[in-house]
């Protein structure tokens, strides 16, 4: 289980580094995501309340993704509204930490990633749409995982979120670079 651990820890490195080249109203969702995911990784990692982490950071890791992806290919949230999902979420991972009922932390995280493919859909010809089409998938996956037990459930969290988080900020960070508006270079540059 450590090795798909560190697959998550490394993914949310890597979302936290691309998210430098995400639109400026998106980047603090993204991070937020991101360390919410690096904390579910050192958890399932160390086998410390592993459990109670996957509900909570899985739940609110999901919605801040999904409202990183609304901030990057729509608008910004209003203020309260982007508070209002997250409390929700939040609210949702500790009641299913608390009564064990994953239901309650499946929920929000389903919503989550089909509210992000639908922002998806209507540009997917283009690539950072497919992106974001591909991490919603993963996001849905992984709440699939996390409703099943066993330690092959537990893996497929880990990699269906890592996916999920890199998706999500790769779709943000190359959608600034298709869109023209980058004011300084690429978070991730390919290597010559």
């Amino acid at each position: 289980m450590t090795a798909f651990a560190l697959v998550l820890l490394l993914g949310a490195a890597a979302a936290w580094i691309a998210a430098g080249g995400a639109p400026v109203r998106a980047q603090a969702y993204l991070k937020l995501a991101a360390v919410l995911y690096a904390a579910l990784a050192l958890s399932q990692g160390a086998g410390i309340a592993a459990a109670a982490v996957t509900d909570i950071a899985a739940t609110l890791g999901s919605a801040s993704l999904c409202v990183a992806a609304f901030s990057a290919f729509r608008r910004a949230p209003r203020p309260l509204t982007a508070f209002l999902v997250l409390l929700v979420a939040t609210v949702a991972g500790i009641c299913a930490a608390a009564t064990d009922w994953r239901v309650l932390a499946a929920a929000p995280q389903v919503a989550s990633a089909i509210f992000t493919f639908v922002i998806a859909r209507p540009g997917l010809m283009k690539r950072p749409s497919v992106y974001l089409a591909l991490a919603a998938l993963s996001m849905l996956a992984a709440s699939a995982s996390s409703l099943a037990p066993g330690t092959a459930a537990r893996a497929g969290l880990l990699l269906f979120a890592a996916a999920g988080v890199v998706g999500v900020a790769l779709a943000s960070d190359f959608l600034v670079e298709h869109d023209g508006t980058r004011r300084r270079g690429r978070a991730i540059r390919r290597a010559r």
